[in-house]
């Protein structure tokens, strides 16, 4: 009972009783009755032919005029390899076979499955009603990997490689997945209908692949009209639905549906219900989705990808206002500006990536260059030029992002990078200290204002000559596999203190964490001034437990002789037995573990020289240990698993999983060291 509290607490009255309306609507059947499959509101107006259209189009990302320059610019940003392994992912697409989430490959069959999990080789019911569609999940597994194919995430992959070769092929595919796509979803009907964002990508993707094909001799009449009829289709059922995003999710699934009806209202003009959808998309995109980014920079989900992609969608927003003459207000460009700013605080200089922090669902909205989906420098650059008219980095594949939104001439841009060193947010709860720009920790310490994240409070990144040393787990799956789920989502995961063997907030639902970690920093030094570098901050996740309140405090610093040492102290508020639990996850390189008195130290053989990890735990008052435990596990599957990596949906890695752990009813000091090899020696 009190866990239902808890949830209404943090839901609200208006919430808790938009939610419960809504559920009982579903559950009910009434929602079936109200909205029966396949029966839709509206015809396409037959003066909107494929002639006019062509003739009088609305403008869109890549301006018309330098459409025939693309391919030179994509073959030049390509070489040799890169162009093979384009056309590669392409023609496999042809014949159903997809790059999932960016990184691995699943066949969807030709012609294509679009009900098919790859995974478990079983298909959703194509009948179902979307508001029950879901209910199969305990057969059917992860629906996200069915959503994967129905994003059409391989159309980006025909455009790049139509744009080098023309081939009318692309084009061909492209009708012909519509065309079955057509046939086996029919309106509301399945798990395609079954959410307001998966529907607004895919109707980005279809609409970025009309304004490439279109021109093509192979593309007909019909083929036109079945994309306007599936079209228009989208756009009523995102305005039907988009008062569930606004009003009990508010994330980036209201930003992506808001950008989805002023694009369909943007492009397409002739419908009726043109005029409408264009004007509460950007309503909603200026008003209730731009408040979603935090003043300091940061985004309301706690998650490096999800920040992607709400910036990726405002930079469609914000482009497309350009084409039509009605560029958003300066409010907006300066939000974007310094979350931009905010996001290239956390770059590693070597390979663009950044910390794997918060919940990871593989999601990469413009999937359009030849870089790695772990690779931000695509948004980055992009963000750059969209707010300054200059690019962030020197010319590198990442540019093809910026030919795809602005054409060849943005790639002429002069170079002004984003500022680099020691950086605090916290209305963000991320803190940066930086050495250099492959040398950094970034420590996670602020106060959850969100439902969803993970118990990660005080965990510390810590990245080495331009490796990452010391990860995050990242997230795998969502729906499927539940062990995995929360033991990604959980604070056993993560580089932090775990106390008596429980997360930092209760996981009550999938993805909702009750009790919310309160987290302050209660020290920071940039460095600036010559001092070491330093933070420190404390939670108080562990106050309800039936031992007594625990305060967990962490410092670290950074000094050139002896790298990075971390300090974590564990403070019962009253005597009594508590089990603290270290942990780090650590890359996977050869490693050496030794054991030297009371201290453990494990030395990683990585690509740049020897790393030295020097653990050690004491009591921090009167009182003694009771018993020490020392463990480490790589990719342990039992049923609390341990030493994974993800950071593509839907993998996972081995990684080493190394934890101290100590019995003891009084405070206890837990001490780490990174450090070059001979450093950690000495130590």
């Amino acid at each position: 009972m009190g866990e239902r509290l808890e949830e209404f607490r943090c839901l609200g009255i208006r919430g808790a009783a938009y939610r419960l309306g809504y559920e009982f609507y579903n559950r009910t059947r009434m929602r079936r009755l109200a909205e029966p499959v396949g029966v839709d509101r509206g015809e396409i107006p037959e003066e909107c032919t494929l002639a006019r259209w062509r003739s009088s189009r609305p403008g869109f990302l890549f301006p018309r005029e330098t459409a025939r320059d693309h391919g030179a610019v994509v073959k030049s940003l390509a070489g040799r390899e890169g162009l093979e392994e384009l056309f590669r992912e392409a023609g496999e697409a042809l014949r159903g076979k997809i790059r999932c989430f960016s990184r691995w490959p699943a066949d969807f069959g030709d012609p294509v499955d679009w009900h098919r999990n790859p995974r478990k080789g079983v298909s959703w019911p194509s009948r179902d009603h979307w508001s029950a569609a879901l209910s199969r999940e305990d057969k059917c597994g992860d629906v996200k990997l069915t959503w994967e194919i129905n994003r059409f995430p391989h159309l980006y992959a025909w455009v790049r490689a139509y744009s080098v070769t023309s081939d009318p092929g692309y084009v061909r595919g492209f009708v012909e997945q519509l065309s079955g796509w057509e046939s086996a979803n029919p309106y509301r009907a399945g798990v395609n209908w079954a959410s307001g964002q998966e529907v607004a990508i895919r109707g980005m993707a279809w609409i970025f692949a009309l304004y490439a094909f279109a021109d093509d001799a192979v593309y007909t009449e019909e083929d036109f009209r079945r994309l306007l009829r599936l079209i228009r289709l989208h756009g009523e059922y995102i305005e039907g639905h988009i008062d569930f995003s606004r009003r009990s999710v508010r994330n980036n699934h209201l930003i992506g549906e808001a950008l989805g009806l002023y694009l369909i209202g943007g492009c397409f003009p002739w419908f009726r219900e043109a005029g409408r959808w264009k004007a509460a998309g950007r309503s909603l995109l200026e008003g209730e989705c731009i408040r979603q980014f935090r003043e300091d920079g940061g985004y309301c989900q706690s998650s490096h990808n999800y920040h992607r992609l709400a910036l990726h969608y405002y930079l469609w927003a914000c482009r497309l206002g350009e084409c039509w003459g009605e560029p958003f207000p300066s409010a907006v460009y300066e939000t974007i500006d310094i979350s931009g700013a905010y996001f290239s605080s956390f770059l590693n200089e070597r390979d663009g990536r950044l910390p794997n922090w918060g919940a990871n669902d593989g999601a990469l909205l413009n999937p359009w260059t030849f870089c790695d989906y772990s690779d931000f420098r695509p948004v980055l650059s992009a963000v750059r030029y969209l707010t300054s008219r200059k690019r962030a980095f020197p010319g590198g594949p990442w540019d093809e992002e910026l030919l795809w939104l602005y054409g060849p001439g943005a790639l002429h841009a002069p170079v002004h990078p984003y500022p680099s060193g020691s950086k605090s947010f916290p209305v963000s709860g991320l803190h940066v200290l930086r050495a250099s720009g492959g040398d950094f920790g970034v420590l996670r310490c602020g106060r959850v204002t969100d439902r969803f994240g993970q118990a990660d409070q005080l965990h510390l990144d810590l990245w080495w000559k331009g490796l990452n040393v010391a990860m995050d787990g990242g997230s795998f799956l969502y729906n499927d596999e539940p062990v995995f789920h929360r033991h990604f989502m959980g604070t056993s995961s993560h580089n932090t203190v775990a106390v008596d063997g429980r997360d930092q907030m209760l996981l009550y639902r999938r993805f909702k964490w009750l009790y919310w970690t309160d987290a302050k920093l209660l020290d920071w030094v940039s460095g600036e001034d010559g001092r070491p570098m330093a933070a420190k901050g404390e939670h108080s996740g562990y106050r309800r437990l039936p031992a007594g309140p625990v305060v967990h405090s962490r410092s670290v610093s950074f000094s050139p002789e002896c790298a990075w040492t971390v300090e974590d102290r564990l403070l019962p508020e009253r005597p009594g037995p508590h089990v603290y639990r270290l942990h780090w996850l650590l890359a996977d390189f050869p490693n050496v573990v030794t054991e030297e008195g009371s201290a453990r130290e494990i030395r990683l053989a990585t690509p740049a020289g020897e790393l030295s990890v020097r653990f050690s735990a004491v009591a921090g008052g009167a009182g003694s240990l009771q018993s020490t435990e020392w463990s480490v596990v790589r990719g342990d599957n039992g049923p609390d698993p341990r030493g994974w990596i993800s950071r593509y949906y839907g993998e996972r890695l081995p990684a080493f999983s190394v934890s101290l752990t100590v019995r003891s009813e009084g405070p206890v000091v837990f001490l780490t060291r990174f450090s070059a090899a001979a450093c950690g020696a000495a130590a």
